[in-house]
């Protein structure tokens, strides 16, 4: 068999088994799926460092300090976040309604995962498809083979300590394109958890399958005049840092307000940022690929080692390369996703119009994903959450971090959904939930019978003009949390 036919075989042969030992799984308590997911937990955190390495030397991508943090934010904090989380029978009651809601399993996942966060994207995958009483099968990156496959071998191992079936978990050990769709469209699988490139992605939700999907992610970082400086510049450059730009979620522009641009710019090179000249940025931009794609050579790489493939040279310790745009589109190289500490600079006076610059380049690739908004003034936050078409909006934060749950209070989740404006079916952080069916059982009303034979009863009479019932970002008091609005509309954008 030439290679093709032998993966294709054995997407067929690992889908199948799946599927027999998912049928054991699904008579687990949430007391027994609940200890196999603490096992798997505790096993994928001890094997954080064993992981990172790995995914480091496979790869060719990132640091090994920020894997090690991956992997145990995909293991450590995502477990905390659903442990406690009713996956088995009856998981809400609403005895007013006389409604009852069962957790049904999905069945088999097809778990595809990037070469970009390879280890902790797998043992994401492998908790929330175990807690949910799903098997899963996944499909590793061709660059990330060995590493993908080691950390579904260490899930394995935890749930065969206690005799659980390992045909729970599994991956293909002979990644093709071929296979891929194979175990997308297999009679077998029953859902497809798709993280990777748009067109995989798009191949996904083309499989006839149902497929939770994700978007690309050209996320936008507006520090408003109002901001603490010193610390937004700090969060970018964690976040850029963390593992050198490689989450969908990492920030690929910087917009500063002009009346503060000077002070930032000064603090970017207080830590360590390198802010191109314009021979530099010509450089950089001839990395650039036609349309929007993103050069795979600069994923995940240094800024020092970027610079050395551009041509140019900077201090090895270098946190960012900051390069200035003058538009967003195809035209302006650097204004797309990057996944590389490279960010486009805009300098735009106010906050509308950093408002409408952000919308630009959500436009060019983020739409739906990520926005970071570095401000002290509530009534631009507000107005950035109601008009951005992002599902996630960070307010002083960093971005890398906080839009996966880790420096926010957001769902623990390295599957990040955008939505339809991303080609999305969910603009969620993926967890266990969205791998459950929900059935419902709803008892009869007892006066139904009575009430389809009664009259209509008259229409309520209508609120005063101009009066308006919702909560108003815009009130000063309703900002700081003292109540409703009730009043006159001030804002015409409601």
């Amino acid at each position: 068999m030439d290679n093709d036919l032998q993966s294709i075989q054995e997407a067929r042969e690992l889908t199948r088994k799946a599927k027999t030992a998912q049928k054991i799984l699904s008579r687990y308590s949430q007391e027994e799926v609940d200890r196999l997911v603490a096992l798997m937990a505790e096993a994928g955190y001890r094997a954080s460092r064993e992981l990172a390495e790995l995914a480091c030397l496979e790869s060719g991508l990132g640091r090994v300090e920020s894997k090690i943090q991956k992997n145990q934010f995909a293991t450590r904090n995502v477990y905390e976040y659903i442990k406690n989380m009713k996956t088995v029978g009856v998981v809400h009651q609403d005895e007013n309604k006389g409604i009852w809601e069962i957790a049904t399993p999905m069945g088999v996942v097809v778990g595809i995962i990037p070469i970009t966060n390879p280890t902790s994207t797998a043992m994401f995958k492998i908790l929330i498809a175990i807690k949910a009483r799903c098997a899963i099968v996944l499909s590793p990156h061709p660059r990330g083979i060995k590493c993908i496959g080691r950390s579904a071998e260490v899930m394995r191992k935890a749930i065969d300590s206690i005799g659980a079936p390992t045909d729970l978990i599994s991956c293909l050990s002979l990644s093709t394109l071929a296979a891929t769709h194979e175990l997308m469209k297999d009679s077998s699988t029953d859902v497809v958890l798709a993280t990777g490139g748009s067109g995989l992605v798009k191949a996904a939700y083309s499989s006839g399958k149902p497929a939770i999907g994700v978007g690309p992610g050209n996320c936008p970082a507006f520090i408003e005049r109002s901001a603490d400086i010193s610390h937004a510049i700090r969060c970018l450059v964690v976040s850029q840092g963390f593992d050198w730009g490689t989450i969908c979620a990492s920030e690929q522009s910087v917009i500063l307000d002009s009346p503060i641009a000077q002070k930032c710019l000064t603090e970017f090179q207080n830590q360590k940022a390198h802010i191109c000249s314009d021979i530099e940025i010509s450089q950089l931009e001839a990395l650039m690929p036609p349309g929007a794609a993103i050069n795979p050579d600069l994923v995940g790489q240094s800024p020092y080692k970027i610079a050395q493939i551009a041509g140019f040279t900077v201090p090895s310790d270098t946190t960012i390369l900051i390069a200035r745009q003058k538009g967003v589109g195809d035209k302006f190289k650097l204004s797309r996703e990057k996944l590389a500490p490279i960010l486009s600079l805009y300098i735009e006076d106010g906050w509308e119009a950093g408002c409408h610059r952000s919308f630009e380049i959500l436009r060019y690739g983020g739409m739906g994903h990520t926005l970071t908004l570095h401000s002290r003034n509530q009534k631009v936050i507000s107005r950035f959450a109601l008009e951005k078409p992002a599902y996630r909006i960070l307010i002083n934060s960093p971005s890398s971090q906080g839009a996966v749950g880790y420096a926010s209070k957001l769902p623990a989740s390295m599957t990040l959904g955008c939505g339809s404006s991303g080609g999305n079916i969910t603009s969620d952080n993926i967890t266990p939930r969205h791998l459950l069916n929900i059935k419902r059982i709803a008892y009869g009303k007892q006066n139904w019978f009575s009430d389809m034979s009664a009259p209509m009863k008259p229409k309520a009479s209508l609120p005063e003009k101009n009066m308006s019932y919702q909560r108003d970002p815009f009130q000063d008091e309703a900002i700081q949390g003292r109540g409703y609005y009730v009043g006159p509309h001030n804002n015409p954008h409601i």
